[in-house]
């Protein structure tokens, strides 16, 4: 700010006498002359005016529109993020609490809260995407999640829908007229014979002659002797050169039988091997 310079005219002594003299004088014709004052002018020096911005005249530099500084936490409120629909049919608003810690943002408060009524849960506390989220006897909140000293609470009715009851075990019941057998427990029952088992070809093996005979795993209630086991012993069966038609094969019993079709098998522990024609 500026200050206008003050002029001011200071009145001699001699103009005023002049002044004086004129005007005690009425005859005219005697003085045609008028004195002409004579003024002295003098100025003001010019005063600096106080300095606003203190002992600096470098204004201040304005805040960063990128870093905008955070608002300290007594300024920051609850926030509404919006409404979100639970695996249970009904709607709660998602708020996103305020408190010293901070406020959670309303992304991850929507994911978390959706991620956690979105599916069948108890009544316990179920960890949701790093959060623990769980009911409170609140009718107005009646489910939060916190992690870290934040807090999102849900607002409304929306919730996990309970997991279905396990359906009841059958009931199981004695018909009067089938009673169970009694039991000795000294002679267990005999085991349920087995499923049957279907007989498998297990492909061709060359006698001594230089026939063939197709070798055949019979299935039976003991099982059914796998197809490798039944081409080995029957190859050193049939390529056996003896004078009777007995033999021990890796502790098989073979003999021939009066059978055309299948004249030779070999047994084990209820096993059977057939040599069919």
């Amino acid at each position: 700010m500026r200050l206008a310079h003050l002029t001011v005219i200071a009145a001699t002594p001699a103009l005023l006498v002049a002044l004086t003299a004129c005007g005690g004088s009425s005859d005219s014709s005697k003085d045609t002359t008028t004195a002409k004052p004579t003024a002295s002018t003098t100025v003001a020096a010019p005063t600096t005016a106080a300095k606003l911005l203190g002992t600096s005249t470098v204004p201040l530099p304005a805040p960063s529109p990128t870093h905008p500084p955070a608002p300290a936490p007594d300024k920051l409120s609850d926030v509404d993020c919006g409404s979100i629909t639970g695996s249970n049919g009904a709607t709660a608003d998602v708020i996103a609490f305020a408190n010293d810690a901070g406020r959670p943002g309303c992304t991850e408060a929507i994911t978390v809260a959706s991620d956690y009524v979105g599916a069948q849960r108890t009544g316990d506390a179920a960890p949701v995407d790093g959060w623990t989220c769980e009911p409170q006897p609140d009718d107005t909140i009646p489910h939060v999640c916190f992690k870290d000293g934040f807090t999102i609470g849900l607002r409304g009715a929306a919730a996990p829908a309970s997991p279905p009851p396990p359906r009841p075990a059958p009931i199981q019941t004695v018909d009067p007229n089938n009673q169970p057998q009694r039991v000795d427990p000294t002679h267990p029952p005999a085991p349920k014979p087995a499923d049957t088992v279907e007989d498998v070809n297990c492909g061709t093996v060359t006698d001594a002659g230089g026939g063939t005979r197709t070798v055949i795993a019979v299935g039976s209630n003991a099982g059914r002797v796998g197809c490798t086991e039944a081409i080995n012993v029957a190859t050193e069966y049939v390529q056996t050169v003896s004078d009777t038609d007995v033999a021990v094969i890796s502790g098989w019993n073979c003999n021939a039988q009066p059978d055309p079709n299948v004249p030779s098998m070999c047994a084990k522990d209820g096993l059977v091997i057939a040599l069919a024609n």
